[in-house]
Formats: structure tokens, sequence, C-alpha cells
């Protein structure tokens, strides 16, 4: 998969100053590295998949095209120099790394990469914290992996805000029977060399393909979306998949960001 450098600096800045995942550990623990690798991210613009940059994007709260460099060679270190961003100089790194930060806008349909999952507690808390499911099938199905798909979607799909009671407390007994159930139908899935990759939108409505008039209210909707598809050819653990954002935004500049963030 092709990879990119981080922009290492503004990932400290918007971490730094988020409320909580503020700590190397609690980031680390949350987009799924080693501290190790967070650190090198940090002060190194290391390379990562464009799923990291993701994953990293979405817990810091901007687009993933804030914290990745469009050309990932520039950004490099030279040869066994490592960058040391400490305050205050990291502050001035910053800010030579917002110099062309502009307003852009994103359109409505836009694109995501999914990352490969066989853990049914994640898939069952990201269904719970979603408000739907959109499911996307990137391969031939039989008709049994037919029937264990459409069975994983029923359920993940009632566990959602738009389905369920959110006010109901869903009683211990219920919830292992249900994790258990998702956790057959993966196994039974990727035996068949069905793979699940997911993914999380935050989307905005009403829908629309222009952007919102000023003052227009706006509604703001969490969606799991979940692609079938067969393993990676290469060992490839993440999937290119396309996304609706509910309508296109502009793109903050980051500068503006990190003000409202201090």
């Amino acid at each position: 998969m092709k990879k990119v450098a981080a922009k290492g600096a503004v990932i400290k800045a918007l971490r730094t100053r988020l409320e909580k995942l503020s700590t190397q550990k609690e980031m680390a623990n949350e987009v799924g590295l080693s501290v190790r690798m967070l650190r090198k991210i940090e002060n190194e613009n290391a390379r990562i998949s464009l799923s990291t940059a993701s994953r990293l994007a979405r817990a810091l709260g901007v687009h993933r095209e804030q914290i990745i460099f469009a050309d990932a060679d520039a950004a490099l270190p030279s040869k066994g120099h490592t960058v040391v961003l400490e305050i205050p100089n990291f502050e001035a790194e910053v800010a030579k790394l917002l110099v062309n930060d502009e307003e852009r806008l994103i359109p409505r349909n836009d694109f995501e990469y999914a990352k490969a999952t066989k853990d049914e507690a994640s898939l069952y808390k990201d269904a719970r914290d979603s408000h739907d499911v959109e499911c996307i099938i990137e391969m031939q199905l039989s008709d049994s992996t037919s029937a264990y798909a459409q069975e994983l979607l029923q359920v993940l799909a009632h566990q959602t805000r738009l389905q369920r009671d959110i006010l109901a407390k869903i009683e211990p007994a219920a919830e292992i029977a249900i994790r258990r159930r998702i956790r057959d139908l993966i196994v039974l899935l990727r035996g068949n060399d069905v793979w699940i990759y997911t993914t999380v939108v935050h989307r905005t409505l009403p829908e629309r393909d222009t952007l919102s008039p000023e003052g227009e209210p706006r509604e703001y909707q969490r969606r799991l979306v979940i692609a079938l598809a067969p393993p990676g050819e290469y060992g490839e653990e993440s999937l290119r998949v396309p996304v609706d954002n509910g309508q296109p935004y502009l793109l903050r500049p980051l500068k503006k960001v990190l003000e409202k963030m201090s």
C-alpha cells in the first residue's frame, strides 16, 4: 500500500491540545500503533499508510489531508538525522508547516481506507456508537457467504442508534449473545475468504451536493462503513472504499483549528 509522510509537528500540536487522547500512550492505543511508532511519526515525519493517516486524523478531529505531506520525499529528514521538536522550537516547526495551509473544498463523495477486522467487540461498539451501517461488497458471494453477510449486517444494524431504543439498557447476557454471534459470523466469512473491512464516517445532513447556505440547520451523524472483500493479495489489511460525507464542506485551515483548540 502507498505510504505518505506524516506532518509530525502538526500531529503533535493537535494531540497535545486534546482533552482526551492527549498523551502519546492514549493516542497510540486509540489508533492501534505502538508508542515508539507514534513518537517516530511525530519526531521524524515517518512514512505511514493512508489507513493509519485516516485513523490518526479521525482521532485528532481533522481531515486526513491536513496531517500528511503531498510530497512525501520532501518531508523526510536527512539520513541519520532525527528532528527533535521541543518547545520553543516546536511552535516554530508547526508555523513552517502551516505556511501554505489554505481553506479547501472536500467533496460529498470522497474515499477512506477501511481496516480489516476480526474483533467482534470493536464491531459491536462501532455499531452501537453509529447512527446507521453501510455495506460495500467488493467480491462475488456464494449462497452461504451471502447468508452470513446478510445476517451480520442485520445484527449490526439492529444495534445502531436509529434502530434501537438508545435509552434502554441492554442486559449483559443479551450483549454476550449478540457479540458471540457476531464473532461466529466473522469466523464463517473469513473461513470462506471473505474479509471484513471497516471505517467510520462523520456525515453532515441534510444531504446535498453543493455547499449548504449560511445559517442552514445541520445535523451530524456517524456511519459505520463495512466492506466485504477478499484478503489482501500481498497481505494488506486496508482497503480503499467510497464514502458519502452527506454534503461537501470547506476544510478549515489548520491554523484556525489549532487556535480553536488552544
